[in-house]
């Protein structure tokens, strides 16, 4: 028999450890004879199997009211509560409802206890929030001026709270009266609509939220929000209810944006500026006027299709949309940016916009008003104006530079041949007067010289060019064979990188006396120690032509000689052709073609020079 009885209690545990509920088997010892899956799991234990552990050593935390109550029930008492605050050693909160009692053998002696458990803390967090949302409903609704009213149909009885009677005028100790109570209504539509409405709640158990014109008993015009339902028993009404909140503010504000609303409508139609409405969340074109859709060239029914992002410069957008940002949160009050537009046909309109935020009646932000304001011409006109100042700065620097060449080198050989004529006459010696004559004649081919010279340069300032298309590879294959007699006389190798296709356009005189000179140089000033080997690469990139001629010759010390690389009479080798003028001139010629031309030398490895065309 006691085989089988504890047979049946172990059958019975097992039933229920496989329960869905928390439930653990503790023996005299307080030790674990068998537990549910759900014990572990609702008190979060790191164990799944816990079965000869001490009870304690798993829950220190358990106070001595609690273990009194074990010890109680291990004596045979029963112990019980709906809702009970557990403290987590770690801190952390549970609220159970709980049940102890004894469970015995086949002695009928208490062999230990079981605990039954379930973890209410969801259910007791939620009511009592719901407590405080109801505490924090009737603060706020004492604070914002909402008062309640409910009427018995059964005996006749009105009751108004203490907030009705306020927004009436009314002293606390009024008692209102149901026969009286809808005069308060402003005769006409107002006092008309609640009478309907108040029949239809007793009736037809229709609830109600009118907004409505009402008179207080000091003689106030104010607009209440008035709100009511009703409770049938039986198809009979037996009660009415409902509130009264006091909207005056809001329908005084609603009237000035009514009427601002219809000054901003005419505004926004007839400007001259391009205005667009926008969801402050969404970024949703909401509304756009005429002039924008003549900036954009898209008719209105498209532009609410598009999206802001769509219409304008990618890295406009984002630093629009980054200012944006600080716009909504307050810590600007507009946004004021140049934009560009990306309209219909392909072109780019130069916009000024301005952005302001439309708020509602929260005070939150709704609706983005943004203006734009087509600047295309000026901004054109003032990057026409800025390449006009910059070309006039060139051509005065050139001039200056021109003038600096002409009163030095002019002024040079006019006093050697002024001292030349006067040692002449001071002298009466045959043999002298013959050298200062040759003299003389020296000077004067340098003067003359030095006249050619600048005549070339005046040349290029005041030469009418034609642009021509020149296919580069065999225009540079032409100069190469011009220059083959300089080349035979040294080892060398030219590696040419120029697609057969590439077109370039260039004034060919200018760019065949550019390239000459800049591969001839290669060859000059070519390091005598090794094979000389010139690189010729050209290349398109977007409109322009990139040009390049690289060595590995001498090179040129760019930290003495970078500002005067281009500079007239400025030789940075010993040559017995080096005169100075070639860079120069090399210069002077692709920038009247309006390109431009840069160098990269290091002393030892070579040179670079890029032209830009």
């Amino acid at each position: 028999m006691a085989q089988e009885y504890n047979k049946n209690i172990s059958d019975q545990i097992n039933i229920l450890i496989q329960a869905p509920i928390a439930v653990a088997f503790l023996d005299n010892n307080l030790r674990y004879v068998a537990h549910s899956a759900k014990w572990c799991e609702d008190y979060k234990l790191q164990y799944t199997d816990i079965k000869g552990m001490y009870h304690y050593d798993l829950f220190p935390e358990i106070s001595d009211e609690w273990k009194e109550k074990h010890q109680r029930v291990l004596k045979g008492a029963e112990e019980s509560c709906d809702e009970e605050l557990f403290t987590r050693k770690d801190g952390t909160e549970q609220w159970l409802k709980w049940s102890v009692k004894p469970w015995y053998n086949y002695d009928n002696e208490i062999a230990g206890m079981i605990i039954i458990s379930e973890d209410i803390t969801s259910k007791v967090i939620l009511r009592k929030r719901d407590q405080l949302d109801y505490r924090i409903l009737l603060s706020a609704c004492t604070k914002a001026k909402i008062g309640t009213w409910h009427y018995n149909n059964i005996n006749g009885e009105l009751y108004w709270s203490n907030a009705t009677k306020a927004l009436h005028e009314l002293p606390e100790d009024y008692q209102p009266d149901a026969s009286t109570a809808i005069l308060f209504y402003k005769e006409g539509e107002s006092r008309d609509r609640i009478t309907q409405a108040f029949i239809n709640s007793l009736t037809k158990n229709e609830s109600y939220d009118l907004e409505l014109e009402l008179t207080t008993a000091k003689g106030n015009s104010i607009w209440v929000r008035a709100i009511g339902q009703s409770d049938f028993v039986n198809g009979v009404c037996h009660r009415q209810y409902g509130t009264f909140e006091d909207i005056s503010e809001r329908k005084r504000k609603e009237h000035l944006s009514n009427l601002n609303s219809e000054k901003f409508q005419k505004l926004f139609r007839n400007s001259k500026v391009g205005v667009a409405i926008m969801d402050a969340t969404t970024l949703k074109l909401l509304d756009v006027n005429k002039a924008l859709a003549t900036i954009v060239k898209l008719e209105n029914t498209k532009l609410l299709d598009s999206s802001f992002e769509e219409l304008i410069d990618k890295q406009d957008f984002c630093l629009w949309f980054d200012k944006l940002q600080k716009l909504l949160n307050r810590k600007c009050d507009h946004i004021k940016l140049p934009i560009k537009f990306n309209t219909s046909d392909g072109s780019i309109i130069y916009t000024q916009t301005i952005c302001n935020v439309l708020e509602d009646e929260y005070g939150e932000p709704e609706n983005l008003v943004i203006q734009i304001i087509d600047i295309t011409n000026e901004k054109t006109a003032n990057q026409e104006r800025k390449v006009f100042v910059e070309e006039i700065m060139r051509k005065n620097d050139r001039l200056m530079n021109f003038a600096y060449i002409v009163s030095h080198n002019l002024r040079s050989h006019s006093s050697n041949i002024s001292g030349l004529i006067n040692f002449y006459l001071e002298n009466d010696e045959a043999d002298i007067k013959t050298k200062i004559i040759s003299m003389l004649n020296d000077s004067s081919k340098n003067l003359n010289k030095t006249i050619e010279d600048l005549n070339q340069v005046v040349t290029i300032q005041t030469t009418q060019i034609n642009i021509d298309s020149i296919p580069l590879h065999s225009f540079v294959q032409k100069i190469l064979s011009s220059i083959s007699l300089e080349l035979l006389n040294s080892d060398y190798t030219i590696n040419l990188d120029i697609q057969d296709h590439l077109i370039i356009d260039a004034f060919p005189p200018y760019l065949e006396s550019a390239l000459s000179n800049l591969i001839t140089n290669s060859i000059k000033y070519r390091d005598q120690n090794k094979s000389l080997i010139i690189e010729i690469k050209a290349f398109q990139e977007d409109e322009n032509c990139i040009i390049s001629i690289k060595d590995n010759g001498l090179g040129i010390d760019l930290s003495r000689h970078q500002e005067k690389i281009f500079g007239m009479y400025k030789t940075f080798h010993t040559h017995d052709d080096a005169n100075g003028l070639g860079l120069f001139m090399t210069k002077n010629q692709i920038e009247a073609m309006g390109g431009t031309i840069s160098v990269k030398s290091e002393v030892g490895i070579g040179s670079t020079f890029t032209i830009k065309i």
